[in-house]
């Protein structure tokens, strides 16, 4: 016979049971909080470029103490180049670059004021250092077209030059300036000088989207630099380079940090 007693009993145990069970149930887990984005703290949009080119000058002159060169032949030339850049929205960005141009030969001919016919050899180099600025036009099936203009500065260096000197004759035909001593022909050296100024370029080309984050660019920019100088010669005067402008025909890659 189950008496009142022991059904207080089986109630108190079965609600100690509920409660036991009740704190043995899993706690619930915390509310997670976000690992910061590492790509977020560096920013987003950034990228870095590289690119290899090859620049076919536009027709610079010279001249000798206001004289323009009777012959000036200057020798195309490799560029290489690298920069850092962001990408602003889907239709600008803006980078900066820094470009060695490798030397290229000159060969030059003027008269000095003696009336003498030089001949000039030297090499024609230096870096352009330029900030830029893209308008993107559009990305079709990855290839994505663009304009661009870049303003900055170049310096420009003209090698050790080596100077011969011819005298005339008086009918028309020149004869070589020889050493009295030695009777061999004499040859002159100047140094080497390196002279700055504004640069300025126009670009306009294609990137071709070739894996997540790697695209790869082919461009045409037009670069225009300031005159240079070669070394002053015995008379004090420095020959001048003029019109420097080159095509350039470049191949580059370029690294997205964010796509």
């Amino acid at each position: 016979m189950i008496r009142p007693v022991h059904v207080a009993t089986i109630l108190v145990m079965s609600c100690v049971g509920t409660v036991y069970a009740a704190d043995l149930s899993p706690v619930p887990e915390p509310v997670g909080v976000g690992q910061p984005d590492n790509m977020s703290l560096f920013g987003t949009g950034w990228y870095i470029r590289g690119d290899f080119g090859y620049s076919v000058w536009q027709g610079p002159s010279g001249s000798y103490d206001g004289t323009p060169f009777t012959h000036l032949s200057v020798a195309d030339f490799p560029t290489l180049g690298m920069g850092v850049g962001y990408k602003i929205t889907n239709w600008f960005r803006a980078d900066v670059t820094a470009d060695y141009q490798f030397s290229g030969s000159v060969h030059a001919n003027y008269f000095d004021q003696l009336g003498n016919l030089n001949t000039d050899q030297t090499r024609l180099g230096g870096w352009a250092f330029l900030a830029n600025g893209y308008v993107d036009l559009g990305t079709w099936s990855g290839v994505t077209p663009y304009v661009g203009g870049g303003i900055g500065y170049a310096f420009t260096e003209v090698s050790k030059i080596l100077n011969e000197q011819f005298a005339p004759l008086g009918n028309g035909n020149f004869a070589v300036i020889t050493d009295p001593t030695t009777g061999l022909p004499l040859f002159n050296a100047f140094p080497t000088r390196t002279t700055g100024g504004f640069a300025w370029a126009l670009m306009a080309g294609a990137s071709v989207t070739v894996a997540p984050s790697l695209k790869i660019d082919f461009g045409y920019r037009y670069l225009d630099i300031a005159d240079a100088r070669l070394a002053s010669d015995n008379f004090g005067v420095a020959p001048k380079l003029k019109s420097l402008g080159s095509h350039q025909f470049r191949v580059g890659v370029r690294y997205m940090f964010d796509e």
